[in-house]
């Protein structure tokens, strides 16, 4: 991967920004386009999942002419038979079994995962945003995420010393369904993504008691503050009620991310005085 679009998911990560902004949410889509195959154009030849992603939703957002200008450019065959859902379930797949998927320290972060494991949150995002919350829902979170989240728990309760799934990928799991989770909340499913953070707030509540490693504590608390907007005041007392049991050093990203959690309290609590 050139540097530039090393650095390009870089900033996007650090702004809790998704990339489907990009794609879906520009008022001229055609002309950024031509911009970043123009700036950014090594990110349609590499085969990394955001490449990938990018380069699929693109092809679909592209107007003929486009398309065909595009095609000459990139060497793209103009009839492609490539299908969003088929490429997130394939990533999803893929990315339960990457090797590369790691946990990193960050001084931001605390226990951040690898560049890898953000690459597939980003195409995964920015294939579901494109896809819709009904079919994310249903396809993602409810048949593949909720289940390896509820394998890896049954598996540490029967004491099993060799996990079926690492915990770097319960991590990246959970920063996945706080990322998709946002896709509901934009789409005005405020109550499908509160039921879901009340699920992570009680996997929080239990994550000491049950010895959940620091790292994947750390994932559910950033996959709550992503969907602090469903419910302020819950997630702000969940989070707080963590803080108040775990030893480590809590990192200024979870900080920063209950500040602004409650500030939304306030806001709404405002809203009724």
């Amino acid at each position: 991967m050139s540097a530039c679009i090393f650095y390009l998911l870089l900033y996007v990560k650090n702004l809790y920004c998704s990339l489907s902004f990009f794609f879906l949410g520009f008022p001229d889509a055609v002309k950024l386009i031509l911009f970043i195959t123009n700036i950014w154009p090594d990110i349609f030849v590499f085969e990394g999942a955001i490449n990938k992603a990018m380069q699929l939703v693109i092809r679909q957002s592209a107007n003929e002419d486009v398309l065909a200008c595009l095609s000459a450019y990139l060497s793209w065959e103009q009839s492609s038979s490539l299908d969003a859902g088929i490429m997130a379930s394939n990533l999803l797949l893929e990315m339960q079994s990457c090797s590369k998927v790691e946990f990193q320290q960050s001084e931001r972060y605390g226990e951040d995962l690898s560049e890898d494991a953000w690459q597939y949150i980003f195409a995964i995002d920015l294939l579901c945003t494109n896809l819709k919350w009904d079919w994310t829902h249903d396809n993602v979170i409810s048949k593949v995420l909720w289940p390896s989240m509820d394998k890896w728990i049954k598996k540490r309760k029967e004491h099993e010393t060799a996990q079926s799934i690492p915990d770097s990928i319960i991590a990246l799991t959970l920063r996945l369904i706080g990322r998709l989770g946002q896709i509901g909340l934009k789409e005005g499913y405020i109550s499908a993504v509160k039921n879901i953070s009340s699920v992570l707030a009680l996997f929080v509540h239990h994550a000491k008691e049950e010895g959940v490693p620091w790292g994947v504590q750390l994932a559910a608390i950033y996959s709550l503050c992503d969907l602090g907007s469903s419910n302020p005041v819950g997630i702000v007392e969940a989070i707080n009620a963590w803080r108040a049991t775990v030893l480590n050093s809590i990192p200024p990203a979870v900080t920063s991310g209950l500040a602004e959690i409650t500030s939304l309290c306030k806001m709404e609590s405002a809203l009724f005085y």
